[in-house]
């Protein structure tokens, strides 16, 4: 589910200040019993940083809300038990969206601008030894065959999308 301009920021000379109501942000995206447990910042500098796709295996999926606090990203996300590349879902989002991940679905984004910073909540700490994800190898050639992006070692290592 994503949220557009669900917060507001407030820029000046000095930068900006992007004040949550973390109660507010629970009862509008209607998870007033969400365990809050783990929190995750992302800041990226360059355009075109692929980050994903992630998630955690039983019994320590996670639940996700994500943020973007500034710049922009195409956020997508799939089931894990995905099939086909019909089942993935891109979402374009800026400062002052916000996006709900549920568990058993693969995460990712790539940063449409430079300094991207973006902040997530989970219902469960990160566990390393069920943290895993998919190569977005594939996916890259797929939707964008003619860009280069920014991946890290570690995610090119991940196995291969299964579709």
């Amino acid at each position: 589910m994503v949220y557009k301009k669900l917060f507001k920021v407030f820029p000046d000379d000095r930068g900006y200040l992007n004040p949550i109501d973390l109660e507010y942000l629970l009862n509008a995206i209607n998870k007033p019993n969400f365990s809050l447990s783990y929190q995750l910042i992302s800041s990226s500098k360059e355009k075109n940083v692929f980050r994903g796709f992630h998630y955690q295996r039983p019994p320590d999926e996670q639940k996700k809300i994500l943020i973007v606090h500034q710049g922009s990203i195409k956020d997508i996300v799939f089931p894990i038990s995905a099939k086909k590349f019909s089942d993935i879902h891109e979402f374009d989002l800026e400062a002052g969206d916000v996006i709900v991940i549920p568990e058993n679905f693969a995460h990712g984004f790539y940063t449409k601008s430079s300094n991207v910073l973006l902040q997530y909540l989970m219902d469960k700490k990160f566990s390393p030894e069920n943290y895993t994800g998919f190569n977005p190898k594939k996916y890259i050639q797929s939707f964008l065959p003619h860009s280069e992006f920014i991946v890290s070692s570690k995610d090119k290592s991940l196995p291969e999308l299964p579709f």
